[in-house]
């Protein structure tokens, strides 16, 4: 059976979905092919959403703790792991229908099974049965995504050393609980367990937990975790894991083993290149599996796109999704304006959160720049009082002569919706004395941006 399309799209996570739906939009007939069972990839279904659905819960927790504090009383309160876990699915579930409806919505034919190039200018669909469909198509978008990256001497087994995958379905709050790797999802995941009740010890082999983000923001993290019974291990090497069924030994060079419930390991994720038919249409990776594209995102194969965690730009939902909209408008033929990377915002949902945009202050200072920082706490805002969030501050990194800012990076509560001015801010070059001369509504967390600002025009109002 063969079909023919204008766009074959190849993984429905951010970026394939984003770049089915633009292209649909834009007038070409679409097909989206998907492996597992739903649509959404990593993001919706194992990532992004899921992750977040528990860190919400691990945060209304925190606020009910503190009730009393804040003029109520209701006695004892306590949870219910399962249903949390059920509201979970239920948003995940919720989110998955919706995006079925939007690719019926859009005219979008979607085939379930693995895609693979067949040929320059086709890709098959191999489903469940072993059946095999051939879809003729003017352009293919590569978006196959991330897997969980496993340790060759310490890997996962589903059962008490778990990856990231696994631990989504935990029955329990584990007693002890031990995270190989302190990027963004271990330090996210062992935030939601060191609140819900659980002794987290993070092991991390670099000298600081969240290596790439600002080492003032990460301390004051650092001191919030400690408090919410996280213990922190940095320059630490993982040797070994052992299960004997009932507990895992952790052993670490230079530490003596030690026992814990459970093991997360979160050591990265590896791009999904194999399998998907490369080399039978000429393509190569190159170093950590991804595949080289130039500034549209075409392969040396100019009808072939990939974008995502495929290629070697940030491993971030939003930036695949950025990309396949970039893509789609280039094969439409369309001229859009290049991504500007340094406008790429990350965003850690941890308690306190982290976001930040541009470079660091340890950056400008490597890189011998001339730059200055404004720095103002979350503390005197009267809307973090009110919201029990006076952890944290925002701080500008910033060029002195012209005033642009370099970087920002935010410590605190909404850090990650903060950082969206910021976004903006990047695109249009903007100033700190621009920011500062900002309006910002009252009372507001935001108005921290805007107070950070005054520190760098002479001085803040409110401290």
């Amino acid at each position: 059976m063969s079909t023919s399309y204008d766009l074959v799209v190849i993984g429905s996570g951010p970026g394939g979905e984003v770049g089915a739906l633009k292209a649909a939009q834009l007038g070409l007939k679409v097909a989206l092919v998907e492996k597992a069972e739903h649509l959404g990839g990593t993001c919706l279904n194992w990532g992004c959403i899921p992750t977040k659905a528990l860190l919400h819960a691990a945060k209304t927790w925190d606020k009910l703790q503190h009730l009393e504090e804040q003029g109520f009383n209701v006695g004892p309160v306590a949870f219910d792991w399962a249903r949390i876990l059920q509201r979970k699915e239920k948003i995940v579930d919720q989110q998955r229908k919706g995006l079925r409806f939007l690719m019926k919505k859009n005219n979008i034919t979607t085939y379930e099974g693995h895609g693979r190039l067949e040929s320059k200018t086709s890709v098959s669909v191999t489903d469940k049965a072993g059946k095999k469909t051939v879809l003729n198509t003017k352009y293919v978008l590569l978006a196959t995504g991330s897997r969980v990256k496993e340790l060759p001497f310490a890997r996962s087994n589903g059962k008490n050393i778990l990856n990231s995958d696994h631990v989504l379905s935990i029955d329990h709050i584990p007693a002890t609980l031990a995270v190989i790797g302190g990027g963004v999802v271990g330090t996210e995941f062992a935030s939601l367990f060191g609140r819900m009740g659980s002794q987290v010890t993070i092991i991390e082999l670099a000298p600081q937990i969240l290596p790439t983000e600002d080492s003032e923001c990460v301390k004051e993290l650092e001191r919030t975790l400690k408090k919410q019974n996280v213990t922190i291990e940095t320059g630490t090497k993982l040797l070994g894991l052992t299960d004997d069924g009932k507990k895992v030994k952790v052993s670490v060079e230079g530490k003596a083993d030690r026992h814990f419930d459970k093991v997360l390991l979160a050591i990265g994720r590896e791009a999904v290149t194999d399998d998907i038919g490369l080399a039978k249409v000429g393509l190569s990776t190159e170093r950590g599996g991804f595949l080289k594209v130039d500034e549209h995102y075409r392969t040396v194969i100019p009808h072939i796109f990939a974008i995502g965690d495929i290629i070697p730009t940030p491993a971030l939902a939003h930036t695949a999704s950025a990309e396949a909209y970039h893509a789609v408008e280039v094969m439409a033929g369309h001229h859009p304006q290049l991504i500007n990377y340094a406008a790429n915002p990350s965003a850690i949902y941890c308690y306190p959160e982290i976001a930040s945009i541009g470079i660091t202050e340890d950056k400008a200072k490597a890189d011998k720049l001339d730059y200055k920082v404004a720095k103002f706490p979350f503390a005197p805002m009267p809307k973090a009082k009110i919201e029990d969030a006076t952890l944290g501050f925002v701080k500008l990194v910033y060029e002195p002569k012209y005033r642009e800012i370099l970087g920002v990076h935010i410590v605190g509560a909404t850090a990650t919706e903060m950082i969206a001015e910021f976004a903006l801010g990047k695109i249009l070059e903007t100033t700190v004395d621009e920011i500062g001369l900002t309006i910002h509504p009252h009372p507001t967390i935001s108005e921290t941006v805007m107070e950070a600002a005054h520190v760098a025009s002479g001085g803040a109002i409110h401290m």
